[in-house]
This record gives structure tokens, sequence and C-alpha cells, in this order.
């Protein structure tokens, strides 16, 4: 059969393979991956979509309302009323909770049902019956929920990028794409990608830097693992390493340096989560970094930013067809492997290597939870925020040798220095760093 798999118009002996990767796709209440997903902090919406309406929505397989009472407190319910099932989109947001329309039930934000106004002042309906409610947080434009148990309630993620540097202020955005949550992540997984999809084969995305075909690296964090890419641009080593952190978050440089001048920066362009909707539809959502850095090489502005908008070409479905078959983006290639991605035609190379690391982490996770053990979770330095390492760096290194090995190697220890000090705030790890970098660079040339 390989002999026949090699041969030319041998398309009746490939058949497809049906799709089950059921372990790593399916996210509804009670599946090993929805159950693994439900112990972080997820978002899931921009504040500014919930106004004075509710809203009915789905995250992980399941159907909710979210609203804002007439306190301005922020609920998540089950979508349909504990009662006759009427959905609470239509409910009435009240001074505390939201009222049913139809039997006036009034329900507080945590589920608790405050009066039932038709039955009887003895009946013990309040006492006996509550309504489905998960915890909410805003946060910078964003509103997470927690789905998972409540007794494991984790602490929320605050980033220390988000407050680097001082003048930083982050852009709420939200992409609505059609396909699994896996599909999403596998992509900030795949830095090789950027080099063919973003620069030498559909179109000039990113900086003509990404044309140098890059050393790959994936060197474990806390929490995940750097998606690092190494170059020698002319006179210079650009090394870009975006952060993928488990489950679903992705930290990721900007891809617009020109590579002008030296950098060691830890200022991503973008914070995102991979958020799954359901288990053929998910949510890009997170924030545009805007600040000197990043707008040294790109401007930013706020309209570009929010609901299926995001500040770089080929991230959302609005361009037409044609168009995007003509330069093809991240959203062309998420999408159009079909909902759920058929893992078993694939035929992996060696430059897949983060795509396999991040499946096979997150199964191991996912199996951790089921058998009852409690997952790794962003860890909250003694600020009380959770340390990002997604970074890039260009150093002047015009002498560095034609040695693809030794190049991989300097990749690797620099990008490393920028996670061993993560004690330190991430100007005065900026700082650190570059002392380091620098000395490893004169190390290597050394030898």
């Amino acid at each position: 059969m390989s002999e026949v798999k090699t041969k030319p118009y041998n398309g009746y002996y490939l058949k497809p393979v049906p799709e089950d990767d059921f372990l790593l796709t399916k996210v509804g209440p009670g599946t090993p991956c929805g159950e693994y997903l439900r112990r972080y902090w997820q978002p899931f919406l921009l504040s500014s979509e919930v106004k004075d309406l509710p809203l009915a929505t789905k995250l992980l397989g399941e159907e909710l309302v979210v609203f804002r009472d007439k306190s301005e407190r922020l609920g998540l319910l089950h979508k349909y009323c504990a009662h006759r099932g009427v959905s609470l989109e239509f409910g009435i947001p009240a001074e505390k909770g939201i009222k049913c329309c139809y039997h006036g039930w009034n329900f507080d934000i945590d589920g608790t049902i405050l009066d039932t106004p038709a039955e009887p002042p003895n009946s013990r309906i309040k006492e006996n019956f509550s309504q489905g409610a998960y915890p909410v947080k805003e946060e910078n434009g964003l509103i997470f929920a927690y789905l998972g148990p409540p007794e494991y309630l984790p602490p929320f993620p605050h980033y220390d990028i988000w407050e680097h540097p001082a003048e930083n202020k982050l852009l709420p955005i939200r992409i609505n794409i059609p396909c699994n949550w896996l599909q999403i992540v596998e992509n900030g997984s795949d830095p090789i990608h950027n080099a063919y999809l973003h620069a030498i084969v559909a179109g000039q995305q990113f900086s003509k830097a990404f044309k140098v075909l890059p050393q790959l690296d994936f060197p474990m964090t806390p929490l995940g693992f750097l998606s690092m890419a190494t170059r020698k641009v002319g006179d210079y080593i650009f090394i870009r390493s975006s952060e993928i952190a488990l489950p679903n978050v992705g930290h990721f440089p900007n891809g617009s340096n020109g590579i002008s001048g030296e950098s060691f920066a830890l200022k991503p362009l973008a914070t995102r989560w991979a958020v799954a909707v359901d288990d053929h539809h998910s949510s890009f959502i997170g924030f545009i970094h805007k600040n000197e850095y990043n707008e040294s090489v790109m401007q930013i502005s706020p309209d570009e930013c929010g609901v299926d908008k995001f500040p770089f070409i080929g991230q959302t479905a609005d361009r037409p067809y044609a168009d995007r078959q003509r330069e093809p983006g991240d959203f062309d290639a998420l999408v159009s492997p079909g909902h759920i991605a058929n893992r078993k035609i694939e035929h992996l190379g060696t430059t897949d290597r983060g795509v396999s690391l991040a499946r096979r982490l997150i199964a191991k996770a996912i199996r951790a939870v089921e058998k009852g053990e409690i997952p790794e979770l962003p860890r909250l330095n003694p600020n009380g925020f959770v340390n990002s390492f997604a970074h890039e760096i260009v150093i002047k290194a015009p002498d560095f040798p034609d040695n693809p090995e030794k190049l991989a190697l300097f990749g690797r220890q620099a990008a490393m220095a920028f996670v061993e000090l993560s004690d330190l705030s991430p100007i005065d790890r900026e700082k650190k760093a570059e002392v380091i970098v620098r000395d490893i660079l004169k190390n290597i040339m050394s030898n």
C-alpha cells in the first residue's frame, strides 16, 4: 500500500478516514475536554456587547443568558427558566437580578430564586430550587466566566504584560470563527506558517524578515511553551517567541518588525484566548496591545478593534471571497479544513513539532482531570500577576557564523533568559535579559 500512496492519480486509494478526535475537540458538559476547559476562566464577550437587554449566548456548548441588572451587576444564567423553560433572553432586568417574563420568577445573579410572585406566601420553591448560574468577571473590556465546579474556582489570571509598558492600552477584540477551538491553538503553535502564509506564498502580510526561513524551537514554560523562530536577517539575529499557555491562551509579538535596530521586548501585540463556543464554533478573543513599541512598526486604531475586527489582514471573513483566495489569511487556514479538522488524514513533518506538543500537553491535562486531579493553573507572582514570556529579540551580530545549529542554540538560550527571570517585573526582565543575551552571544561566537 505504501507504493500505491506515491503513484500518480491515486485518489481512489486515498480514501478519507472519518474524524473521531473526541478527546481533544468535544467541549460540552461531561466530555473530558469540556470538563478540563471548565477549570479555567474563559472570556466570552466584550463588555460593550452587553447593554440594557439580556443577551443569549453560548459557551462550551451550554446555552446561556448574560445580563446586567438595574444595579449594574453582571449575571450569567442558564438560558431556560427553571420554572417552565422560557428563555431568559426575554427576561426583564430587575433592581436585583432578572425576572422571567412568563410568570415573574426573579433570579439573582447567583441563580438564587428571590421571588415566585404567583405562588402562595408559604411556597418553599425558593428554598428548594435555583437557576443554573456561573461566576463572571469584567476585566479591561472583556467578560470572563468560570463554568467549572465552584469549589475549584481558580484565581483570576491578570497578566503582567497588561500593565507593561506603562502607557499600554488594551483594545478588546472578539472574532467569530466557525471551527473547533483546537485549530486556533494549533495555529499559534505553528511558527513556520508565519513564513509561508504571511510572507512567502500568500502575500507580504508580515515584514520581509519573515521570508527568511528560521530555526524553530519549542522550549517549555511553566504552563506551556514558547513557539519560537530564530532568523539571521542581514546583520541581525531576530528571535520571535510567541507563548502558548494551557489550555488556550496565546501571546503573540508583532509581525511587522522590519529589523532596523536592536530590541529586547516583552511587549506582544496580541493576547488571545481560543474559546470554544461549541464543538464547531469558537471565539478568538482577547486584546490588542496599543503602545509606543508596537506602534513604532504599525499604527493601531481603536476603530479597527472590536467584534469581528482586527488590525491585520486575513483574520476575519469580511473580505470578498475572491480576495481571500488570492491572499488567504489565518481565518481561511483555520476554517477551510472544516468545523473539526480531520487529523487522521494529516502527514506531519519536523516543522510541526509545536502542533504535536500542544496536542500532547492538552491530552495529558485532560486525562489528569479525568482522574480527579487539579490541572496546572496560571501561577500568580508575589505582585498578584501571571508572568508572560512572549517576546522578541533583535540583536546585531554581523559576524555570526552561517551555522544553523549555533543559530538554534543561541535562540533557545536567549529566549530562556526571559523565562528564567520570571521573578522580575517585565521592565526589569527586559533590562536583565539584554545583559544575559549579549553574554550568550559572545560565548557562542567564541566557541
